[in-house]
């Protein structure tokens, strides 16, 4: 049996949840992929009435510990492509929601349940976690966008000791050089994710979506498209009744009585 997502919504939170079967760490195959890419689906047909996305998993000893065995053991040279875009087609998906996304990491992400957190804007995780681009082990490498992601979030030469050597990281080390963003107790990560939620949820929907449009277009401009990227973005803010209301709400505020 493959991990299930559920899709649970809580006022604007949508929680994608990975429910592996029988208390078993949670892994990816194809029908795991093929049923995110629904529950995205369902995320993106919303629209703002979400306005935050966390994944995580049921378990607090797993997040995702990578591929299935079923599904490693039927890869070869005709059936690695098509695994590959798969993944890549998903996860690319997930990243480029335009909500803002945070990955709550419990356990071990390992592999390609590392890239899939990598595909978060945000990786909160308890001090309990282990993270590892564990790939090299098994004589493969990331498929699933990890290559590119992992340097982004800690450099070019940190990604090479961690795929160069498979090393499965505890979250307060990868805290100190960004793999994740928080490193918390167990018992206070739900506390800290509520706060965050509450945060973002407050926000200007329209200003999240520019803001990831921005920060993922940032490293192929140049200076002069920078500077008219966030012309754009500012003209769609200025344009957007929400933003038009929340200036007109915080005036009225500073007006004195």
């Amino acid at each position: 049996m493959s991990t299930e997502i559920e899709l649970r919504r809580i006022g604007p939170l949508a929680e994608l949840v990975l429910v592996p079967p029988d208390g078993r760490p949670a892994t990816l195959d194809h029908d795991t992929l093929d049923a995110l890419d629904r529950q995205l689906a369902a995320i993106e047909q919303a629209g703002d009435a979400v306005r935050v996305v966390v994944v995580r998993s049921v378990s607090p000893k797993y997040f995702c510990v990578g591929a299935d065995l079923n599904a490693l053991q039927h890869l070869n040279t005709e059936t690695i492509q098509a695994w590959i875009e798969h993944g890549h087609q998903v996860f690319d998906r997930l990243e480029g929601l335009p909500q803002p996304v945070i990955a709550r990491v419990e356990g071990y992400a390992l592999g390609g349940g590392l890239e899939l957190a990598l595909a978060a804007d945000i990786i909160v995780a308890s001090e309990q976690a282990r993270l590892g681009q564990t790939e090299a082990r098994l004589g493969f490498i990331t498929g699933w966008g990890g290559a590119w992601r992992l340097p982004r979030r800690v450099g070019p030469a940190r990604a090479r000791e961690l795929f160069f050597t498979g090393r499965i990281v505890p979250a307060a080390e990868a805290a100190t050089f960004g793999l994740v963003d928080c490193c918390l107790a167990p018992e206070a990560l739900d506390a800290h994710c509520a706060k965050m939620v509450q945060d973002i949820a407050a926000s200007s929907p329209t200003a999240m979506r520019e803001f990831k449009r921005l920060v993922a277009g940032a490293p192929t401009l140049t200076h002069e498209a920078k500077t008219a990227a966030e012309v754009g973005a500012s003209i769609a803010c200025v344009h957007s009744a929400d933003t038009q209301q929340r200036v007109r709400d915080f005036l009225k505020s500073r007006k004195k009585p």
